[in-house]
């Protein structure tokens, strides 16, 4: 195996994870619906997720595609790969800066009443967020797949 495909191989697995990951966010919120231990148990379970397991698939993601770029088979150059990193550094930034600080206080009003119309706000702005994170990431994943330009 060349080391192209070797990196290729790893930066397709590190993606199914990561983006795997972020989508079964939503299905577990909504089955823990506002039971508050329940709630608490999936929030703090998809936070450790995040951190433990899609997180470092996204970094692995990163390194592997710079890898790639490295063999010579892409360049920073083609518009569908300049693309792409612009949308990266915007997700992590969302992530870090909008969507951790808001997961924080959705189980802060979680922990504390999840029936609350407080938790209910924090609730749909932590959603929003998430569905806008994941649809920039499908973006990547179309520019990834078709390099269209």
């Amino acid at each position: 195996m060349t080391p192209f495909l070797l990196l290729k191989l790893v930066h397709v697995a590190s993606a199914i994870v990561a983006v795997g990951a972020n989508a079964t966010y939503a299905f577990w919120l909504r089955r823990a619906g506002h039971d508050r231990d329940r709630l608490v148990f999936v929030i703090e379970t998809v936070h450790r997720l995040d951190m433990r397991v899609a997180n470092p698939a996204y970094v692995l993601l990163l390194l592997t595609g710079i890898g790639m770029v490295a063999t010579g088979a892409y360049s920073f150059q083609q518009g569908w790969l300049a693309t792409a990193i612009v949308l990266y550094v915007a997700v992590a930034i969302i992530g870090i800066t909008v969507y951790a600080p808001a997961v924080r206080l959705q189980l802060a009003e979680a922990t504390s009443d999840p029936s609350s119309i407080a938790y209910g706000v924090i609730e749909r702005r932590t959603t929003l967020l998430g569905l806008l994170t994941l649809a920039i990431v499908m973006l990547i994943v179309v520019l990834m797949v078709t390099k269209p330009f």
